[in-house]
């Protein structure tokens, strides 16, 4: 598998997200924030909603490819990896940066496909009556991802950049 194949995954489940919301909400009245509670604190546009987080997505992917292309090709000396003086041997060199736009890719990928959730949450509160967001559903996904992106760190830190 390509390196940037997660990256692109998830890119692509975050458009198809927007793309889906824009056929299902309503052309005013969307909330734009929520509190801790699920209560909109904000409201605004459909067209605002989808701009915003279609920019958002794209500052994502942009940092996320920059990331990678930064891993693949960027200075050695700046990097901050188990193990820093086998990695950073001429021999090893090429492995590494392959492990690590991998990781990148990894990493944006499965934030940027988290972040479909916002979309078809927003889309969820606006059927409602109030509008509220799914609060359960929710905190239980960004529970997931807090979790999953500890233990993801984890084990590279701990296994994956150990010398073989």
């Amino acid at each position: 598998m390509r390196s940037w194949f997660p990256l692109f995954a998830g890119a692509l489940c975050y458009a198809a997200a927007l793309l889906w919301a824009a056929g299902e909400l309503p052309p005013d009245g969307v909330p734009l924030h929520f509190d801790a509670g699920g209560t909109p604190t904000s409201f605004g546009t459909r067209s605002r909603f989808l701009g915003l987080g279609a920019l958002f997505g794209v500052i994502m992917a942009v940092v996320g490819t920059g990331t990678c292309l930064l891993a693949a090709r960027g200075p050695l000396g700046v990097l901050n990896i188990p193990h820093k003086e086998y990695w950073t041997r001429p021999e090893h060199v090429p492995r590494l940066r392959r492990m690590l736009a991998h990781d990148m890719a990894w990493t944006f990928g499965v934030v940027l496909a988290f972040l479909s959730v916002v979309p078809l949450a927003t889309v969820h509160a606006v059927q409602q009556q109030p509008v509220r967001l799914p609060v359960g559903p929710v905190w239980l996904t960004v529970g997931v991802l807090v979790v999953g992106l500890v233990a993801w760190c984890v084990w590279l830190a701990r296994y994956r950049y150990r010398p073989s």
